[in-house]
């Protein structure tokens, strides 16, 4: 194809060339900082200015700048003005030429409005893959306003070129031959009118089932095949998901993915400055929206972030850090689980578990408060499984509530210390049982510690041997006796024969001497044989009946030569009470328990 600028006169140019040409210099190193700087840096920003800078003067000599392309040259008026000898990703001429873009023209304002524009779609070009948009689409795509181009069919030399000398495909060489649209559509016209009278005579003439001759330049749908033109199912499956996998895509958590990449990439002071307090704000509004999932994405990826990112400055760290820290904040974790129990429909199951699962141990007695006085059954079981972690992996935390002041708190705190027999909390569960705290906290107390079921946890329950509640009492000492802890005798004792079972009912003074028959031996028989034997005389003291009954049935546990001699002495006691219990006593120690 014979280039048409080389027929054409060069006209003087308005303006020395070397004031495009520098023009030109500056808009090239433009070109690099848009590639290399994110708008809100100061180079980049410095770089856009000196290029508008540089065009805005070009318009006092010119009305319009117009460029011919070729592969490594831009010329203005047949001088080059910009020059790159080699054909590669860094060359704007071969960049533009590649694509069929032969003349480019810079209209007044360009510098202004579409200059940034145009310089977003250079990287796209460079680094295009054989099945992305090439640069014509993405300049039509732009609809410049104070950009034309003019290009050549690279992809069909053979095609006719568009004769019009406006924006658009190239105009055609001198002498080429071009048919007006209107000459060729009466041609068609008349070829089919021609074809259709040639059928009809045709039909005349042919026999049944023959196919009539075609006229020529008719094109039939026979000759092409629909199938090609269509997609077969694997190919619409594919389309299908793939529509339905880019409608799904989160956009929130691609913001946070970008935000964060950029905190890990840029190491400039500013940059992560704004890109914290974005994410800060991020995160308020989010969670006013219930994006959950998106808030303990971010908290997450926090960790992973700072740990790869470079020269992270101490104030930044300390700020993302406190962003779970806020959170697990008492007045905010409240406020966000008292909207959740009012609630009418909760967020999906699994985005609260993982918010829940960023929560820090100062969540914990937040979340043990509200499980102990929530009333939705979809959050309870969450908070519940958010606290057992928190307590599971912050043994200390869950310790100190035991010992909290608000009692909705401690109570939860003591009951997971039993249920995870945490024996660090022993100490703790002790000083409360004997500190005489509420009678639910005290009750919590000694179940837990029957369930942690260590010596120290035993000991720490016989200061409930003389706990006020009678309920509290005989859960002790009924524990105590399942396990035969030996280390109590001696208080068991003291209550025996201090005369601590006046007050007590018939079935805790059973329980409390079947338990310390149980671990008295023969030595408990000295003080179980006075109780037992009534001393003669008139002036002798009168042993209550159920006492006497008491401490047989504590002889009958000791179950020894020695405790059964001494049951036999009161085997045919006149009071009726008394003489059954020997005779349980003297049947075992099962027997005797029954009484």
């Amino acid at each position: 194809m014979t280039d048409p600028a080389a027929t054409e006169t060069v006209e003087a140019p308005p303006c020395p060339p070397a004031v495009v040409e520098d023009a030109l210099r500056v808009f090239d190193k433009a070109i690099k900082a848009y590639q290399l700087y994110l708008p809100n840096n100061a180079q980049h920003q410095k770089a856009m200015a000196a290029a508008k800078a540089a065009l805005a003067p070009l318009w006092q000599h010119m009305g319009s700048l117009v460029l011919q392309v070729t592969d490594t040259e831009l010329k203005w008026y047949g001088v080059v003005v910009n020059s790159h000898p080699e054909k590669g990703g860094d060359s704007l001429p071969w960049l533009l030429f590649k694509d069929g873009l032969r003349e480019m023209i810079w209209f007044p304002g360009f510098e202004d409005e579409e200059m940034e524009r145009f310089l977003a779609i250079i990287p796209k070009v460079r680094h295009a893959q054989p099945h992305e948009d090439d640069l014509l689409t993405l300049l039509w795509e732009q609809d410049f306003q104070c950009l034309k181009y003019r290009y050549v069919e690279i992809n069909d030399p053979a095609a006719p070129l568009d004769p019009d000398a406006n924006a658009g495909r190239w105009p055609a060489p001198a002498g080429a031959a071009f048919e007006p649209p209107t000459q060729a559509i009466e041609e068609a016209k008349q070829a089919i009118d021609e074809g259709q009278e040639e059928t009809t005579e045709e039909q005349g003439k042919a026999g049944d089932g023959a196919k009539p001759p075609r006229p020529p330049g008719i094109v039939s749908m026979d000759d092409f095949d629909a199938t090609l033109y269509f997609l077969d199912p694997n190919e619409i499956e594919y389309l299908r998901q793939e529509t339905e996998r880019e409608y799904a895509l989160d956009l929130r958590k691609l913001v946070l993915q970008a935000l964060l990449d950029i905190f890990e990439l840029q190491v400039d002071a500013l940059v992560r400055e704004e890109i914290v307090g974005d994410l800060e704000a991020l995160v308020i509004h989010m969670l006013a929206a219930g994006q959950f999932s998106n808030v303990a994405y971010l908290l997450k990826e926090i960790e992973g972030t700072m740990q790869r990112a470079r020269e992270v400055r101490p104030q930044e760290r300390e700020r993302l850090g406190k962003l779970s820290d806020r959170l697990s904040h008492p007045d905010a974790l409240s406020q966000m689980i008292q909207a959740l129990e009012e609630s009418t429909r909760l967020p999906a199951k699994d985005d609260l578990i993982q918010l829940f699962a960023q929560l820090k141990p100062t969540a914990l007695g937040t979340i043990l408060d509200f499980i102990d006085r929530s009333q939705n059954t979809e959050l309870k079981p969450l908070l519940e499984a958010s606290a057992e972690r928190l307590a599971q992996s912050n043994t200390s935390e869950l310790v100190r509530l035991v010992k909290d002041a608000k009692t909705s708190v401690a109570r939860e705190a003591i009951r997971r210390a039993g249920s995870m027999r945490t024996a660090a909390a022993v100490p703790s569960l002790g000083e409360v049982l004997a500190s005489g705290a509420e009678r639910p906290v005290r009750a919590a107390c000694v179940t837990a510690l029957m369930d942690i079921g260590t010596p120290g946890a035993l000991s720490a329950l016989e200061a409930a041997l003389l706990d006020p509640e009678r309920d509290i009492r005989l859960t002790v000492i009924r524990a105590l006796t399942a396990r035969t802890h030996r280390p109590a005798l001696q208080k068991v004792q003291a209550i025996i024969t201090g005369g601590g079972t006046k007050d007590m009912d018939r079935t805790e003074r059973i329980a409390l001497f079947e338990y310390y028959g149980s671990i008295c031996g023969d030595a408990g028989i000295a003080t179980l044989d006075p109780i037992l034997t009534v001393k003669g005389g008139l002036f002798a003291k009168k042993e209550d009946p159920e006492l006497r009954a008491c401490a047989a049935v504590a002889l009958g546990r000791i179950n020894s030569d020695a405790s059964r001699a001494v049951l036999q002495k009161s085997a045919n006691d006149k009071d009726v009470i008394v003489r059954n219990a020997v005779t349980r006593a003297l049947r075992g120690p099962a027997a005797g328990s029954a009484t």
